[in-house]
Formats: structure tokens, C-alpha cells, sequence
């Protein structure tokens, strides 16, 4: 069976196999089952062996897929109303506990998706997905923002960057998910992954705004340069591009844009490079709730985790981690902590995760007196690297309580 690449596997369905289950203290009805770095609980009626349907935390349901299976909480959405799930009513999977065991994930059979007309006979294990055919199964969760007031939002005159000379960083998968892509002898390097923004420096190409005598000279054939370099800065998806006069400006204070100004006349020609800031946006106001990294008030940072070079074709090149860490020691910027690097099988994810890194990782950064790390990046070298995140359980349950109250961080708002 054939199925298109869901718009983000971390947050699509995944079918999966009972290879073993945890008994839970406390719990007759119910046992735990691990899988690919989730933890679900669910009843008993589970079989060693078996196929089934994952979902993960801040995943949303699709209204269709909920409704058929009877999973709302309010029993009148649901196609039998006799029935109620635990679902509120914006779908969304949550970490949760049970009775003080973690639950991370929703675990269903294989007939929750027998309304879509597929051969269920033709599903394997590890097929990934958000749709099939014409159905919505699911997607990331995303907070509604505050929508622009009428007129308020105009766009750039004249947009000098092609996002081809300046590309986002790509999606980082998750591990567990996808550690069939490594080897056991593979060397892979490990970062921490700080909780912050991303932010992204390029010193790329961009169009220049010509004159009135190169035009009329480009309309009888001369050849005329019609690209320049200069420094470009970026949210993970939004480019900021300050130098540009056409260019609108929406922000009282670009944190983007002010950091990514420390960079200029510092990167050679053609280089990008990516990285997190964290701590805070100004004053008091911290980046991500409860993740100030024990920096002083009002202060934020720049680390970097990525480092390519683009030719004049926008064909991309990535430095070897080694090679970051020289180039940015040459320039005097700072890198993510790396904290561990060896072969594959001799790395163990649970090591770092529901912990304080510092505590434990002389290099690592103190995420803040009260929280736990996101987790760890998992590198390994390639023309375009293979980087993947595990991140913490207990980071999870965080990023849930701060959903439940609506609460939008500062890279989905700029997004």
C-alpha cells in the first residue's frame, strides 16, 4: 500500500507492533505499552505480536476519525452517542498521568480506520501516515493565534531574498521513530537540545534593486548583475530582511533581527548558519516559559547547531560537525553543547532524558532550576546530515500543561 508523506511524521499515525508490555502498579484494568519512545496506557485486551495504530503526544485527530471511533468526551459528537471517549474537543493527544504512570501516546486498532476503505490486511509495521485517500487522520496541533486586524498587515514592496539562498533548516525527526535509518556502526555525535527560538544568518544572495539605466538597459539586451550579497535573518519559517527599504516591519522588537545583526561582517560569502537563541526576548519575558537557562534578566543567547555554504547555483553543502565547531570558534560564536560521540550501539537515549543535563554533563547548559531538558540531537555526518531528536518524557508532560492553556510560544506566533 502506497501512502503519501505526511506533512510531519512526528505528529502522524504510525503502525506499530506489541513487542512487550509493562504491568502497572495500582492498575487491574490497564497496562503500559513502550513504543518508539512513547509510553501509552491502555487496556489490558492488548496481544504480544499484534498490529496497531500510534498516535503521539500533541497530536490532533482529525474531527471524522474521532466521531467514528466514539473518542470525544461529549458523547453527542460522536457517531454512537451512547459511548464517550476522553478526548476534548479539539482532538488533541495529550501527556497525561495515570495514576502516576506516564501516558504519552494513544494507542488504537487497526479497525479504527476500517471507514476509510483500507485493506487493513495491507498495513505493516511501520507504515507512517496523516492521510488516507480522501480522510484526514490527524496532524500537529497548532494553537490558533490572534488573527491581524484588517489592514494592518501589508506586503513587502519588493522581496529580495528567493528562499533558495536561504532555506530553512530541516525538519529534525524523531528518533525512535527512525533509527532503522542508522547502523549499530555508525558514529553519531550527540548535542543538547536547547529550548528556545531558531533563528537562522545567512550572508547570501539577494536581488538588487536597480536602476533606473540598468532596467532600460536590461530591455535592449546587456547583460546586467542583477543579484548582490548581504546579510539575511530568519525565524524558522519567516525571513526577516531589515536591510531591504521596501521591506515592512511589523515588530516593535525583532529578536531575529537583533541577534542576527551580532553576525554581520562575521560570515564569509555564501555561508547560513542555524542555531537557538534562549533566555529571554527583553525584560522579563523569557523565550519559553520556565526555560531561562539560569541566564540573567533580560539577557538571551546564540547557539549554533548547523553550518552550510550555498554556491552561486543554491546548491548546499553542510560543514561536518567538527567543521562547525572550528568555524565557530574562529569567529568567536558559540555551538550547542555537545555531549556525547561514538558508535551507535554503545548509545543509550534514556541517559539523558528527564533530567537536568547539567547536572549530570559538565558541558552541558542548566535548562533552569525547576525543568527538565528537551532532550538530545543525534547526528550523523552525510553530505546533508542525518540529525534526529529524542526528547524527554517529563518535557512532554511540560509542553501539554502549557497547550491546555492556550499558550503560544514566540516561533508559532512569528510563524
Amino acid at each position: 500500500m502506497k501512502f503519501h508523506p505526511p506533512a510531519n511524521e512526528n505528529y502522524a499515525a504510525t503502525v506499530v507492533r506489541i513487542r512487550s508490555v509493562n504491568e502497572l502498579a495500582n492498575c487491574d484494568n490497564v497496562i503500559g505499552v513502550p513504543l518508539i519512545g512513547h509510553h501509552a496506557v491502555t487496556s489490558r485486551d492488548v496481544s504480544i505480536g499484534d498490529l496497531y495504530i500510534l498516535f503521539t503526544t500533541e497530536t490532533q485527530l482529525s474531527e471524522e476519525y474521532t466521531r467514528k471511533n466514539n473518542l470525544h468526551r461529549h458523547s453527542d459528537r460522536n457517531d454512537d452517542g451512547s459511548k464517550k471517549g476522553y478526548l476534548e474537543d479539539n482532538r488533541r493527544i495529550r501527556a497525561q498521568k495515570f495514576r502516576g504512570h506516564t501516558s504519552n501516546a494513544l494507542l488504537m486498532p487497526l479497525v479504527s480506520l476500517g471507514y476509510t476503505g483500507v485493506k487493513l490486511e495491507e498495513l505493516s509495521e511501520g507504515d507512517t501516515f496523516d492521510t488516507l485517500g480522501d480522510h484526514e487522520i490527524c496532524k500537529k496541533y497548532v494553537v490558533k493565534t490572534k488573527e491581524s486586524r484588517p489592514g494592518a498587515f501589508q506586503p513587502p514592496k519588493i522581496t529580495r531574498v528567493d528562499e533558495k539562498f536561504f532555506p530553512q533548516h530541516f525538519d529534525t525527526s524523531n528518533y525512535f521513530r527512525n533509527i532503522a535509518k542508522l547502523n549499530p556502526w555508525d558514529s553519531v555525535t550527540v548535542t543538547q537540545k536547547l529550548h528556545g527560538t531558531s533563528i537562522r544568518v545567512g550572508h547570501t544572495l539577494v536581488k538588487r534593486k536597480l536602476k533606473w539605466i540598468e532596467k532600460a538597459a536590461k530591455r535592449f539586451g546587456v547583460k546586467v548583475v542583477e543579484t548582490e550579497y548581504d546579510y539575511v535573518f530568519g525565524s524558522r519559517k519567516v525571513i526577516k530582511d531589515p536591510n531591504n527599504p521596501d521591506q515592512n516591519h511589523f515588530y516593535d522588537f525583532d529578536l531575529w533581527t537583533h541577534h542576527g545583526k551580532t553576525l554581520e561582517g562575521l560570515l564569509p560569502r555564501g555561508y547560513i548558519v542555524y542555531g537557538e537563541l534562549i533566555g529571554y526576548v527583553m525584560g522579563r519575558t523569557p523565550i519559553q516559559t520556565g526555560y531561562t537557562y539560569s541566564l540573567p534578566e533580560g539577557e538571551c543567547r546564540f547557539y549554533i547547531y548547523r553550518v552550510t555554504h550555498l554556491n552561486p547555483d543554491g546548491v548546499v553543502v553542510d560543514l561536518t560537525w567538527d567543521q562547525v565547531v572550528e568555524f565557530c570558534d574562529t569567529l568567536g560564536l558559540a555551538t550547542v553543547p555537545e555531549l556525547w560521540r561514538g558508535y551507535l550501539s554503545d548509545f543509550d537515549p534514556y541517559q539523558y532524558l528527564d533530567i537536568n543535563l547539567y547536572g549530570n554533563y559538565f558541558n552541558a547548559i542548566d535548562a533552569g532550576p525547576s525543568v527538565v531538558d528537551e532532550g538530545v540531537c543525534i547526528r550523523r555526518e552525510g553530505l546533508t546530515p542525518l540529525i534526529l531528536k529524542a526528547k524527554s518524557p517529563l518535557f512532554l508532560e511540560h509542553e501539554t500543561k502549557l497547550l491546555d492553556k492556550d499558550a503560544v510560544d514566540i516561533e508559532s506566533e512569528d510563524g
